[in-house]
């Protein structure tokens, strides 16, 4: 099954929003998805009574109140929370073993357990670090749709507090064990997925598997030092 497939109405895609997605991490990415979720929601989302769309809206409300309490715990503590966030609502197995392609049936069972450890720690880092950037935006649901496949895409948009052009963003929503996770995030009809495993791929094929597990590791201090900087 494509795990990658945009919906087919989702309209042009903006030059600069090409240029910013392809530029950024996978851990960016997935950081900018999850707090997009947790953004306050707007009036009349029609599709929180879906139970996709409830599922999002749940996972929202989670992120918000993390955000509330910043003043109150310390990094280590919303890093901890983060993860718990991650792991809960989005299917880690679907989307690590995607955005690394080919190379995963490759690498050695120490590769895929040292790959497996610094994927999920590496972009729960980047995500708590840049979790509290965010402010001033709206939420707004519109609608969730069924694909052909048997996902589920929940349709939203975020609103500018100024009055800008609102963004596309579309959470692809699956069943796994009865329990809903995202599997991927289209922004402005960018796939996370599609980007992100030509980054991967990009770096495996210059520094092998290796070098990316490396990369990976050295990527997530910046981060941290970002946070120490902020109070967290």
């Amino acid at each position: 099954m494509d795990v990658t497939r945009p919906l087919t109405d989702i309209g042009m895609v903006r030059s600069n929003m090409i240029l910013s997605l392809t530029r950024r991490s996978l851990a960016v990415c997935l950081a900018s998805a999850l707090m997009l979720i947790a953004l306050p929601f707007a009036t009349g989302a029609r599709a929180a009574d879906d139970p996709a769309g409830t599922f999002i809206n749940t996972l929202g409300s989670r992120a918000v109140e993390i955000m509330k309490n910043k003043t109150s715990t310390t990094f280590e503590q919303r890093e901890a929370q983060f993860k718990d966030l991650l792991v809960d609502g989005f299917h880690i197995k679907t989307i690590s073993r995607f955005v690394i392609g080919k190379y995963w049936k490759e690498a050695t069972d120490a590769q895929k357990a040292s790959y497996d450890d610094i994927f999920v720690a590496f972009i729960t880092r980047v995500y708590a670090a840049r979790f509290d950037s965010y402010s001033g935006q709206t939420f707004e649901m519109i609608e969730t749709i069924k694909d052909p496949g048997g996902d589920e895409w929940v349709r939203t948009k975020i609103l500018q507090p100024g009055g800008g052009q609102p963004i596309a963003v579309d959470y692809r929503v699956r069943l796994f064990d009865g329990q809903y996770k995202v599997i991927d995030v289209v922004v402005e009809g960018i796939s996370m997925l599609n980007t992100h495993r030509v980054e991967f791929a990009s770096v495996i094929n210059k520094r092998g598997l290796d070098g990316l597990i490396a990369e990976l590791h050295a990527r997530m201090e910046d981060p941290v030092a970002a946070a120490a900087q902020t109070g967290g």
